[in-house]
């Protein structure tokens, strides 16, 4: 058997050239088999024995949570069959694409995503003022038109496409003609490396394990005879029994049928610096200890990734 048929396959949201594409490529570069999923959900579900790893946008440092991969992980999958082993923070870096040999001076027209678009409009206002903007499904989707034949009377030559740097990588005839054009330069997104089980071997390079972290699903057992949920689910007594250091915490609905039953993932980061008495005692074992300590104090939990 050779190498190359010893890698694993990772799923990632698609298509090639995405950001999503670009993290995974920069954790995992060749170790990896890339596979392009059309959705999160896909994503999630994709990760069995056959792609054991997956690897989905979880937080962006502008726009917050990524709702879609908050809800997957409230599935029973998560923690049990599909588990968190890791974390990778993308810097989103714009370029400005073209097929090669185009200049500025013959760009007729700009493609990309909306969301893309907006975050150029200083650069475009003042290197492309009377270009069109012409908004694609994806990043990757408008280098792909630069690749192909004419498109919607669109001349791929009088073209140029705003997104990711990965692009020129996977698609042949392209190259970067400027770099980092984004008006705010603190866009990142935090992705969660995805496995099925513990087992799973994660190939090197394998993401920064430098702080350990834990994410823990969090709730109070619902009241059956309660139509509706409490108004006040008071999270501070599971918390202080959780006892760990508390970096996150997002809130979604349950998926249990009663309105405003609510469910409450928890991101914690061991403390590097902390001289106790516990001090040797793995990160893992301390974990285990708080989710012990959350049941007893009445919750529901479940640890669905320690990293």
């Amino acid at each position: 058997m050779s190498l190359a048929s010893k890698k694993p396959t990772l799923a990632f949201l698609g298509p090639r050239g995405t950001y999503s594409h670009q993290a995974a490529f920069d954790c995992f570069g060749g170790s990896v088999f890339y596979e392009e999923k059309q959705t999160i959900a896909e994503v999630f579900y994709s990760v069995t024995p056959e792609i054991p790893l997956g690897l989905v946008p979880h937080e962006n440092s502008i726009y917050g949570a990524v709702v879609e991969t908050c809800n997957l992980l409230r599935s029973s999958l998560a923690g049990r069959d599909i588990v968190i082993r890791g974390d990778v923070t993308l810097k989103v870096n714009h370029c400005l694409v073209v097929r090669s040999g185009v200049k500025l001076e013959n760009i007729e027209h700009v493609l990309s995503h909306e969301q893309a678009l907006g975050q150029c409009k200083a650069f475009i206002a003042k290197y492309l003022p009377h270009a069109t903007l012409v908004p694609t499904d994806s990043t990757a989707s408008a280098a792909q038109i630069l690749v192909s034949p004419k498109h919607d009377g669109l001349d791929p030559l009088k073209c140029g496409a705003i997104c990711s740097q990965v692009v020129t990588t996977i698609m042949d005839g392209l190259e970067v003609l400027s770099e980092g054009i984004q008006d705010e330069d603190t866009n990142f997104t935090r992705f969660y490396v995805l496995s099925w089980g513990k087992s799973t071997t994660i190939p090197p390079p394998v993401p920064d394990l430098s702080q350990p972290r834990a994410l823990v699903r969090l709730s109070y057992p619902p009241e059956k005879h309660f139509k509706f949920a409490p108004k006040s689910q008071d999270l501070t007594p599971l918390l202080v029994a959780l006892g760990l250091c508390i970096t996150r915490i997002d809130r979604r609905p349950s998926t249990y049928s009663i309105p405003f039953h609510d469910v409450f993932f928890v991101e914690a980061t061991g403390d590097e610096l902390a001289e106790d008495a516990e001090e040797d005692i793995s990160w893992t074992e301390k974990v285990r200890q708080g989710v012990e300590r959350v049941k007893q104090a009445g919750g529901e939990v479940c640890v669905i990734g320690t990293w």
